[in-house]
């Protein structure tokens, strides 16, 4: 595991108390997120439903959006939280997979519950069959180290 136990243990508690903050006023079912940048930052993110479905936001792309306005696309785990440990949906993991082009690195994916029992895979694992932009690869790459 790439993480060290300080970083997990970091990644854990701010996905967890970004839970606490969606806005899931239809389903009720909250999820937090918190990614990990390559040089140790960390961002969260929590879903936020609309009134409209189509109009709402994963916890997972919230936390890399708040990265990315913070200038920072190069990233190194990503924890998810919830009542019960479940997985990223697989838009969320496609929407990592362009981010891992800017490193090449397969991104490290922590799922958790709400009691911090954990489990850690590979973004390789999780989506085994990952498009990859092959047009777009040079200028995602152009993002390391931005």
């Amino acid at each position: 595991m790439q993480l060290n136990k300080e970083e997990l243990e970091i990644l854990i508690e701010k996905a967890k108390g970004a839970r606490k903050k969606a806005f899931s006023f239809k389903s009720n079912h909250s999820f937090g997120a918190a990614v990990m940048t390559s040089d140790g930052q960390v961002f969260e993110g929590c879903n936020s439903e609309g009134v409209i479905s189509s109009l709402g936001v994963c916890a997972e792309m919230s936390a890399v959006d708040h990265a990315v306005v913070h200038g920072n696309y190069d990233f190194k785990a990503i924890c998810v939280a919830d009542e019960n440990i479940t997985w990223p949906c697989g838009a969320c993991l496609q929407y990592l997979t362009q981010f891992c082009q800017v490193n090449d690195f397969d991104l490290e994916v922590v799922a958790s519950d709400m009691m911090g029992n954990f489990q850690v895979k590979r973004l390789s694992e999780l989506l085994p069959k990952q498009f990859k932009s092959k047009s777009f690869d040079q200028k995602l790459k152009s993002f390391h180290k931005k």
